[in-house]
Protein backbone atom coordinates (compact mmCIF):
# COMPACT_ATOMS: atom_id res chain seq x y z
CA UNK A 1 0.00 0.00 0.00
CA UNK A 2 2.68 2.27 1.04
CA UNK A 3 4.30 1.51 -2.59
CA UNK A 4 1.01 2.48 -4.19
CA UNK A 5 0.49 5.57 -2.40
CA UNK A 6 4.13 6.80 -3.53
CA UNK A 7 3.65 6.05 -7.01
CA UNK A 8 0.55 8.26 -6.96
CA UNK A 9 2.36 10.91 -5.04
CA UNK A 10 4.91 10.86 -7.99
CA UNK A 11 2.53 10.81 -10.47
CA UNK A 12 0.58 13.94 -9.13
CA UNK A 13 3.83 15.65 -8.73
CA UNK A 14 5.42 15.31 -12.07
CA UNK A 15 1.74 16.85 -13.09
CA UNK A 16 1.84 19.81 -11.42
CA UNK A 17 5.27 20.21 -12.44
CA UNK A 18 3.88 20.23 -16.04
CA UNK A 19 0.95 22.73 -15.23
CA UNK A 20 3.71 24.88 -14.09
CA UNK A 21 5.50 25.03 -16.72
CA UNK A 22 2.74 25.90 -19.15
CA UNK A 23 1.44 28.29 -17.03
CA UNK A 24 4.86 29.68 -16.80
CA UNK A 25 5.59 29.50 -20.96
CA UNK A 26 2.31 32.09 -21.28
CA UNK A 27 0.64 30.50 -24.22
CA UNK A 28 -3.12 29.75 -23.80
CA UNK A 29 -5.34 27.44 -25.47
CA UNK A 30 -7.57 28.59 -28.34
CA UNK A 31 -10.78 29.00 -27.48
CA UNK A 32 -13.61 27.23 -29.51
CA UNK A 33 -15.04 29.38 -32.03
CA UNK A 34 -18.45 27.98 -31.17
CA UNK A 35 -20.06 26.27 -28.32
CA UNK A 36 -23.26 24.36 -27.44
CA UNK A 37 -26.19 26.83 -26.14
CA UNK A 38 -29.62 25.30 -25.48
CA UNK A 39 -28.82 22.51 -27.78
CA UNK A 40 -27.78 24.66 -30.81
CA UNK A 41 -24.38 25.69 -31.14
CA UNK A 42 -23.97 29.41 -30.58
CA UNK A 43 -20.91 30.94 -33.66
CA UNK A 44 -19.12 34.12 -32.70
CA UNK A 45 -21.18 37.05 -33.96
CA UNK A 46 -20.02 39.29 -36.73
CA UNK A 47 -17.93 42.52 -35.24
CA UNK A 48 -17.40 40.54 -32.09
CA UNK A 49 -14.45 39.43 -33.72
CA UNK A 50 -13.03 43.23 -33.78
CA UNK A 51 -12.66 42.78 -29.78
CA UNK A 52 -10.46 39.58 -29.41
CA UNK A 53 -6.92 39.74 -28.74
CA UNK A 54 -6.07 40.57 -32.43
CA UNK A 55 -6.61 43.98 -31.97
CA UNK A 56 -3.63 45.42 -31.07
CA UNK A 57 -4.00 49.03 -32.04
CA UNK A 58 -4.07 51.50 -29.32
CA UNK A 59 -4.82 55.06 -28.45
CA UNK A 60 -1.49 56.54 -27.89
CA UNK A 61 0.67 54.07 -28.91
CA UNK A 62 2.18 53.39 -32.29
CA UNK A 63 -0.66 52.53 -35.50
CA UNK A 64 0.26 48.91 -36.48
CA UNK A 65 1.58 49.10 -39.98
CA UNK A 66 0.23 47.35 -42.82
CA UNK A 67 -0.18 46.41 -46.64
CA UNK A 68 -3.31 46.09 -48.71
CA UNK A 69 -3.91 46.42 -52.70
CA UNK A 70 -6.61 49.51 -53.62
CA UNK A 71 -9.42 48.63 -55.80
CA UNK A 72 -7.43 49.03 -58.80
CA UNK A 73 -4.87 46.66 -57.66
CA UNK A 74 -2.26 48.47 -55.90
CA UNK A 75 -0.29 47.79 -52.99
CA UNK A 76 -0.65 50.67 -50.29
CA UNK A 77 1.04 50.55 -46.84
CA UNK A 78 0.45 52.66 -43.98
CA UNK A 79 4.17 53.63 -44.00
CA UNK A 80 3.57 55.34 -46.92
CA UNK A 81 2.33 58.06 -45.51
CA UNK A 82 5.02 58.83 -42.59
CA UNK A 83 5.33 62.14 -41.60
CA UNK A 84 1.52 62.75 -42.45
CA UNK A 85 -1.57 62.43 -40.53
CA UNK A 86 -3.38 59.82 -41.68
CA UNK A 87 -7.64 58.77 -41.49
CA UNK A 88 -8.57 55.58 -41.88
CA UNK A 89 -12.37 55.07 -42.33
CA UNK A 90 -13.89 51.56 -42.63
CA UNK A 91 -16.48 51.35 -44.94
CA UNK A 92 -19.18 49.05 -46.46
CA UNK A 93 -20.86 49.81 -49.34
CA UNK A 94 -23.69 47.50 -48.49
CA UNK A 95 -24.44 48.87 -44.92
CA UNK A 96 -27.16 51.60 -45.12
CA UNK A 97 -25.29 53.74 -42.64
CA UNK A 98 -22.10 54.32 -44.39
CA UNK A 99 -24.32 55.07 -47.64
CA UNK A 100 -26.13 57.79 -45.44
CA UNK A 101 -22.60 59.43 -44.20
CA UNK A 102 -21.86 59.32 -48.11
CA UNK A 103 -25.24 60.67 -49.53
CA UNK A 104 -25.71 63.20 -46.87
CA UNK A 105 -21.91 64.56 -47.52
CA UNK A 106 -20.59 64.07 -44.01
CA UNK A 107 -17.70 62.11 -45.43
CA UNK A 108 -16.77 64.51 -48.17
CA UNK A 109 -17.15 67.77 -45.92
CA UNK A 110 -14.89 65.58 -43.54
CA UNK A 111 -12.30 64.91 -46.33
CA UNK A 112 -12.37 68.55 -47.16
CA UNK A 113 -12.39 69.89 -43.32
CA UNK A 114 -9.29 67.75 -42.39
CA UNK A 115 -7.49 68.92 -45.55
CA UNK A 116 -8.06 72.96 -44.69
CA UNK A 117 -5.79 71.46 -41.63
CA UNK A 118 -3.31 69.48 -42.98
CA UNK A 119 -2.66 70.10 -47.01
CA UNK A 120 -1.04 67.06 -46.93
CA UNK A 121 -3.33 64.25 -45.10
CA UNK A 122 -4.36 61.10 -46.25
CA UNK A 123 -7.68 59.77 -45.93
CA UNK A 124 -8.08 56.09 -46.59
CA UNK A 125 -11.30 54.49 -46.57
CA UNK A 126 -10.89 50.30 -45.69
CA UNK A 127 -13.40 47.38 -46.72
CA UNK A 128 -12.99 44.08 -44.08
CA UNK A 129 -16.74 43.08 -44.80
CA UNK A 130 -15.52 39.91 -46.72
CA UNK A 131 -18.31 37.72 -45.33
CA UNK A 132 -20.28 39.22 -48.46
CA UNK A 133 -18.23 39.29 -51.41
CA UNK A 134 -20.48 41.82 -53.41
CA UNK A 135 -19.41 44.25 -50.44
CA UNK A 136 -15.68 44.13 -51.61
CA UNK A 137 -16.17 43.71 -55.35
CA UNK A 138 -18.75 46.79 -54.79
CA UNK A 139 -16.24 49.17 -53.47
CA UNK A 140 -14.65 51.26 -56.48
CA UNK A 141 -18.22 51.29 -57.69
CA UNK A 142 -19.17 52.77 -54.61
CA UNK A 143 -16.59 55.34 -54.05
CA UNK A 144 -17.24 56.80 -57.82
CA UNK A 145 -20.75 57.31 -57.51
CA UNK A 146 -20.23 59.41 -54.05
CA UNK A 147 -17.27 60.91 -55.99
CA UNK A 148 -15.06 60.42 -53.09
CA UNK A 149 -11.65 59.88 -54.34
CA UNK A 150 -9.37 58.46 -51.76
CA UNK A 151 -7.34 55.22 -51.61
CA UNK A 152 -9.93 52.53 -51.12
CA UNK A 153 -8.46 49.42 -49.63
CA UNK A 154 -9.84 45.27 -49.45
CA UNK A 155 -8.73 43.87 -46.70
CA UNK A 156 -10.02 40.79 -48.34
CA UNK A 157 -9.05 38.52 -44.69
CA UNK A 158 -10.01 40.83 -42.11
CA UNK A 159 -6.70 40.86 -40.78
CA UNK A 160 -6.08 44.18 -40.53
CA UNK A 161 -9.67 45.24 -39.57
CA UNK A 162 -9.15 43.05 -36.45
CA UNK A 163 -5.98 44.38 -36.11
CA UNK A 164 -7.37 47.88 -35.69
CA UNK A 165 -10.35 46.46 -33.76
CA UNK A 166 -12.81 48.12 -36.50
CA UNK A 167 -16.29 47.21 -34.98
CA UNK A 168 -18.57 49.10 -37.48
CA UNK A 169 -18.82 50.97 -40.89
CA UNK A 170 -18.18 53.73 -40.36
CA UNK A 171 -15.36 53.50 -37.49
CA UNK A 172 -12.78 56.01 -37.92
CA UNK A 173 -9.21 56.38 -36.88
CA UNK A 174 -6.84 59.32 -36.75
CA UNK A 175 -3.18 58.90 -36.89
CA UNK A 176 -0.73 61.79 -36.18
CA UNK A 177 2.49 62.19 -38.10
CA UNK A 178 4.99 60.76 -35.69
CA UNK A 179 2.13 57.62 -36.54
CA UNK A 180 0.87 58.09 -33.12
CA UNK A 181 -2.55 56.35 -33.22
CA UNK A 182 -5.04 59.63 -31.33
CA UNK A 183 -8.09 59.12 -31.80
CA UNK A 184 -10.45 56.14 -33.23
CA UNK A 185 -14.69 55.62 -32.39
CA UNK A 186 -17.25 57.54 -34.60
CA UNK A 187 -17.15 59.70 -37.30
CA UNK A 188 -19.45 62.32 -35.56
CA UNK A 189 -22.46 62.58 -32.80
CA UNK A 190 -24.67 61.91 -35.51
CA UNK A 191 -25.33 57.93 -34.58
CA UNK A 192 -29.92 58.90 -34.31
CA UNK A 193 -28.96 60.38 -30.90
CA UNK A 194 -26.66 63.45 -31.26
CA UNK A 195 -27.18 66.11 -33.32
CA UNK A 196 -24.66 65.65 -35.45
CA UNK A 197 -23.20 69.09 -35.08
CA UNK A 198 -19.63 66.96 -33.43
CA UNK A 199 -17.22 65.90 -35.87
CA UNK A 200 -14.91 64.02 -33.43
CA UNK A 201 -12.37 63.37 -36.66
CA UNK A 202 -12.48 67.06 -37.68
CA UNK A 203 -12.11 67.86 -33.96
CA UNK A 204 -9.16 65.33 -33.47
CA UNK A 205 -7.42 66.46 -36.49
CA UNK A 206 -8.26 70.60 -35.54
CA UNK A 207 -6.33 69.64 -31.86
CA UNK A 208 -3.16 68.13 -33.53
CA UNK A 209 -3.07 71.12 -35.76
CA UNK A 210 -2.79 73.66 -32.66
CA UNK A 211 -0.50 71.84 -30.88
CA UNK A 212 -3.24 70.27 -28.35
CA UNK A 213 -4.06 66.90 -26.88
CA UNK A 214 -6.98 65.21 -28.79
CA UNK A 215 -9.91 64.95 -26.52
CA UNK A 216 -12.25 62.45 -26.61
CA UNK A 217 -9.61 60.31 -27.87
CA UNK A 218 -11.88 57.63 -28.06
CA UNK A 219 -15.88 57.18 -28.78
CA UNK A 220 -18.34 54.51 -29.28
CA UNK A 221 -18.72 53.94 -33.03
CA UNK A 222 -22.09 53.63 -34.57
CA UNK A 223 -23.30 51.63 -37.77
CA UNK A 224 -23.69 48.35 -38.89
CA UNK A 225 -21.22 45.66 -37.57
CA UNK A 226 -18.40 45.16 -39.53
CA UNK A 227 -19.15 41.79 -41.59
CA UNK A 228 -16.08 39.58 -41.01
CA UNK A 229 -14.87 36.51 -43.32
CA UNK A 230 -15.84 33.84 -40.73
Amino acid sequence: MTKLISVVLAASLAAGFTTLVLAQDGTKPTAPAEKEKGGKKEGRKEGKKAESSFARAKVGEAAPNFTLKTTDGKEWSLSDAKGKVVVLEWINPECPVCVRVMKDGTVANTIKAVTEQYSDVVYVAINSSAARPSSLEGTAAYMKEHKVEIPALLDSDGAVGLMYGAKTTPHCYVIDANGKLVYQGAIDNNDGRGDGKMNYVVNAVTQLKKGESVSPSETKPYGCSVKYKK
